[in-house]
């Protein structure tokens, strides 16, 4: 049913005309934006919402959107008259920390905005927004402390305990404040943000090809979807086909990253039940996935293997000979080991009912990845807007509906074994799609990719060089960290939050682009 999301569009009074290959866009007047978003994000999906601001031409919004049963995107843009617009937060939930991102990062204002409070900057000056019209010169932008009053919480016995912004072992930057009664977790209060670099603005003026170097470094855990992404973006926005032969291997470089990504993340779930012995098992595969990589690429987490039109790693025979052998192998290990936990009831009884999120906040919050999947939403980016080698693979989207810590370990055991099969077909001989037709390049286009914690989605418009003149990148955590405090807050304990932390595997990196 491809004409799915054009009719929808045409019912919220749009005009959408054809873009990139998969893409309808429409350009409206504020009001009609304001309208029509609001209405297809009730029955559709919102994907990203994010502003343009450039010192020559009047502030813009754009807003993604897409629905089950097409494997198109809806790209909707407006010009502000002014410095303010119209929140959607009211009635659109999922928009509400993108507004907020717009508000500080651009220096506009969401009139109506719930709760209009900072959400990724905490010692920026408030008249030089990074991403604003104006561009702040590199050591120029004074330090400006921002007292925040923390959150408030009475009761007889409530006290408050803070964690981090630094924390023992790898742990990025975050601060967790807990609010308490006892044991009982009365709310969290996470902070991001710590680590902001700008990688978007820092992108501006570069060729696409230079700036993939910086969709690599938006996160280590996804070094490879963030940059396949931005590739696909630019790729599209160009005009530049990629033969079948690289879209296998950069397919088989997604799944070895999402095998290293949850391996990782069940590991952090083991060691914060008492399990030593998996968890140790878990960071011996771990480990092996990235001395793989670097063996299939000369990098243990990827960079540098993919180039626009193709992939850099082209994995020739005896590579896939060696992919095969290593997925076989892992596959027994890996069901050995979840057999394991399957049987160990202290692990079970630690991640049952722990952390809910109920699938209508689930569907109110438009999650990605195996967060959304755990709370029963059937959506995957590599099934539902097929890219690479997708098309030519045969794997099951599992999903779960209790939405607790066990139902996302769940879904990352069944990931695992569904990224080993995708490998084995891959490393197997399975059938290579036929050559994509991009179609003419037209200088904007979107490009994603679903990465390990869920669907990564670039917008990337270039000038006629090929430069970047606006790059938006919105990985999965941008998404799926709105929620957490929710779910930390649903009959929990204190002694539940390392579960809760690694049962959700969210990068602080991804936000702190």
């Amino acid at each position: 049913m491809t004409g799915a999301l054009a009719a929808m569009a045409a019912g919220a009074g749009l005009r959408p005309e054809p873009g990139p290959p998969a893409e309808l866009r429409a350009r409206c007047d504020g009001p009609t934006f304001h309208a029509a978003v609001g209405r297809l994000a009730q029955t559709g999906i919102l994907a990203d919402l994010f502003a343009t601001t450039r010192p020559d031409q009047p502030a813009r919004l754009t807003a993604v959107l897409h629905t089950a049963h097409d494997p198109r995107w809806l790209v909707v843009e407006t010009e502000l008259a002014g410095r303010d617009f119209p929140s959607l937060t009211p009635t659109v939930h999922a928009a509400s920390w993108y507004e907020r991102e717009i508000q500080e990062m651009h220096g506009l204002e969401a009139e109506g905005h719930p709760a209009p409070a900072p959400l990724r900057l905490h010692d920026w000056p408030a008249d030089r927004p990074p991403m604003g019209a104006r561009p702040t010169p590199p050591g120029a932008v004074p330090h400006v402390p921002r007292w925040e009053a923390p959150p408030t919480v009475e009761g007889q016995g409530v006290f408050q305990l803070p964690l981090g912004p630094v924390r023992s072992g790898p742990q990025e930057s975050a601060r967790f404040l807990f609010s308490s009664g006892g044991e009982d977790l009365v709310a969290v209060t996470p902070r991001l943000g710590y680590k902001f670099r700008a990688v978007e603005r820092m992108a501006e003026g570069l060729p696409a090809d230079r700036a993939l170097l910086l969709a690599e470094r938006v996160a280590g855990t996804s070094a490879f979807a963030n940059a396949l992404a931005f590739a696909r973006a630019a790729e599209r926005a160009l005009g530049l086909a990629v033969a079948p032969q690289a879209e296998r291997a950069r397919t088989a470089l997604a799944e070895l990253e999402r095998l290293r990504h949850h391996t990782h993340a069940l590991g952090r779930l083991a060691e914060a039940t008492g399990l030593g012995v998996a968890a140790a098992q878990y960071a011996l595969l771990t480990e092996e996935s990235l001395r793989l990589a670097a063996e299939l690429t000369g990098h243990r987490y990827l960079r540098g293997s993919l180039v626009l039109g193709g992939c850099r790693a082209g994995l020739d025979g005896p590579a896939w000979g060696r992919l095969g052998q290593r997925a076989t192998a892992w596959a027994r290990r890996a069901s050995r080991i979840r057999s394991i936990l399957d049987a160990t009831a202290t692990f079970r009884d630690r991640l049952d009912t722990t952390a809910i999120l109920e699938p209508a906040a689930a569907a109110a919050h438009h999650l990605v990845g195996p967060v959304a999947r755990a709370s029963g939403l059937d959506r995957d980016c590599r099934r539902d807007h097929p890219f690479a080698a997708y098309a030519a693979v045969a794997f099951p989207v599992p999903t779960a509906g209790t939405g607790d810590a066990a139902a996302r370990a769940t879904i990352l055991l069944d990931e695992m074994d569904q990224a080993l099969a995708i490998l084995d077909q891959l490393a197997a001989g399975a059938v290579p799609p036929a050559p994509w037709d991009p179609g003419r390049g037209r200088g904007a286009a979107l490009g994603w990719a679903e990465a390990p914690a869920g669907e990564a989605l670039h917008a990337l418009e270039l000038d006629l060089d090929g430069r970047v003149v606006r790059w938006r990148a919105r990985p999965p955590a941008v998404v799926n960290w709105h929620p957490f405090a929710q779910a930390c807050a649903s009959g929990n304990n204190l002694t539940d939050y390392p579960v809760i932390e690694a049962s959700f595997a969210l990068a602080p990196a991804e936000f702190d682009r």
